[in-house]
């Protein structure tokens, strides 16, 4: 990790912009590339080992979540030249357009990897946070979130698998909110089911959370 940092420190005051497009030229100038890389992966990798945990939770461990980590790296070095910022300047926007780019990489991955595993076992996915960012992962998660998890860990693979998914696509304050249909025809797929099942077995995963964490609140004030 120190050669990392060292190869990267001429470059920390590049915008992550610039730094991918170092990495384009790295045909032109592998050192510079590799230095801007370097930079890349310091200023963003906590992040997105965070985020890989959030969305492998039953499926990956640490070391999987690792290896997740870095082959979106690599794939992030290979298509440098592929992001786009939208014409953004401010640092803290870009930044977090970057990371919302790298969580799709990542994520598509991810998928990649269970689709090849589909006829093996069951999947569970869980996806991308509901907002662009998401929140750092606390050190000491609050009761509330606990009592979430722990209800999240009491359905099904299945059942987990279909509302994480659902979770990539909520948008705060919409009312009445739907899985986009192809999102639900891949999902089915996968699953070898219907695209009107997994809507079922989302509906029967949220109400069983919530009748999880009711009764888990009732014995606790009880």
């Amino acid at each position: 990790m120190e050669s990392v940092q060292a190869a990267g420190s001429g470059l920390c005051q590049e915008s992550d912009e610039d730094l991918l497009v170092f990495m384009s030229m790295r045909g032109d100038d592998p050192s510079i590339a590799d230095a801007a890389f370097a930079e890349f992966y310091e200023r963003h990798v906590h992040y997105l080992y965070g985020r890989c945990r959030r969305f492998t939770t039953g499926i990956l461990d640490q070391a999987g979540a690792l290896d997740l980590v870095q082959d979106t790296f690599i794939r992030v070095y290979e298509k440098a030249a592929t992001f786009d910022s939208g014409g953004i300047t401010d640092s803290e926007r870009l930044r977090r357009r970057t990371r919302a780019w790298l969580g799709r990489i990542a994520l598509n991955i991810f998928r990649t990897m269970l689709r090849g595993r589909a006829g093996v076992w069951e999947i569970s996915l869980d996806d991308q946070e509901i907002a662009k960012e998401p929140e750092p992962v606390p050190s000491s998660p609050s009761a509330n979130r606990k009592l979430l998890d722990e209800a999240i860990d009491s359905l099904s693979v299945k059942e987990q698998h279909v509302l994480r998914t659902t979770f990539q696509y909520y948008q705060p304050g919409k009312q009445h909110q739907r899985l986009p249909n192809d999102v639900a025809e891949d999902l089915a797929k996968e699953l070898g089911t219907t695209s009107d099942n997994i809507r079922q077995i989302r509906r029967r995963a949220r109400r069983k959370i919530d009748q999880y964490i009711k009764s888990k609140t009732e014995s606790q004030s009880g």
